[in-house]
């Protein structure tokens, strides 16, 4: 996209991630030409720290893995890390394994020395490499949220690998702005919907059931971040346009956008 253009100029889009990472996803569309709308439908926070995961941490070698599956867990296996009283410098030693460059980019600002991530940003790309990677005897801790998908530990626990399935943080409902977004959506006040993850899609359509907006659904332009947040969108048989970038990040997601409605003026 030139720098002169401004394809999103007149349209508005709803931004439904977390609140501390809204605000770049918002900036990306003002600089489209867009109008960014942020009502956040979750938030995240650590989970509570088990003190038998520090012994476990403790012992990690260099023949051992730290997966890391989104930037967010990235931040709270630190934050679990400064709980327990453990340096970063005990689990540097260790391989670190990353979906997506967003999330390599976050580990390596850390001190973490990234051994691979893959271009495809799913677990199913991940544990294609890892199974061929590490070693059958490495411990592979697997850092994520609650809500992600259980794939990668099945996997990998399916081909023989010791995995600790590390929950460090939990994505919550946020629902005090509810009525604000259900007048937008009434109101015809929203041009592209967002969605980020699957949690985002949930939380969501939790509240379009409550406020019974199926049919007022109609004519807005839903963007999921890539496929499996796409999938659990349309589990729910919304009849509308939805938009999936070739390359799953909130840049993608933009560009989406903006070719969307290039197209349509063409």
């Amino acid at each position: 996209m030139a720098s002169n253009e401004k394809p999103l100029k007149g349209y508005t889009v709803l931004v439904t991630r977390a609140p501390d990472q809204a605000h770049l996803f918002s900036e990306k569309i003002i600089a489209a030409g867009g109008c960014p709308v942020e009502i956040p439908l979750i938030a995240t926070r650590k989970t509570s720290t088990d003190d038998h995961i520090a012994d476990l941490l403790k012992k990690l070698t260099k023949d051992d893995w730290i997966v890391f599956t989104s930037v967010n867990g990235v931040r709270y296996f630190l934050e679990h890390l400064h709980t327990l009283h453990i340096p970063l410098n005990d689990v540097q030693n260790v391989n670190v394994a990353c979906v997506g460059e967003k999330t390599k980019k976050a580990a390596e600002r850390e001190g973490f020395l990234v051994s691979f991530y893959p271009k495809e940003f799913r677990a199913e790309a991940l544990a294609e490499k890892l199974v061929k990677r590490a070693q059958q005897k490495s411990k592979i801790v697997i850092a994520r949220g609650n809500l992600a998908r259980p794939y990668l530990r099945e996997e990998l626990f399916n081909k023989g690998f010791h995995c600790l399935d590390f929950i460090v943080y939990e994505t919550i409902p946020l629902r005090n702005k509810e009525d604000e977004l259900a007048n937008k959506i009434l109101g015809k006040k929203v041009d592209f919907i967002t969605f980020t993850s699957t949690s985002t899609v949930s939380a969501f359509m939790e509240m379009v059931k409550k406020h019974k907006l199926e049919n007022a659904l109609q004519g807005i332009v839903f963007v999921c971040i890539g496929p499996v947040t796409r999938d659990a969108f349309l589990s729910y048989q919304i009849s509308c346009t939805c938009l999936t970038p070739a390359i799953y990040t909130i840049d993608g997601m933009v560009e989406e956008m903006c070719a969307f409605i290039m197209k349509g003026r063409n």
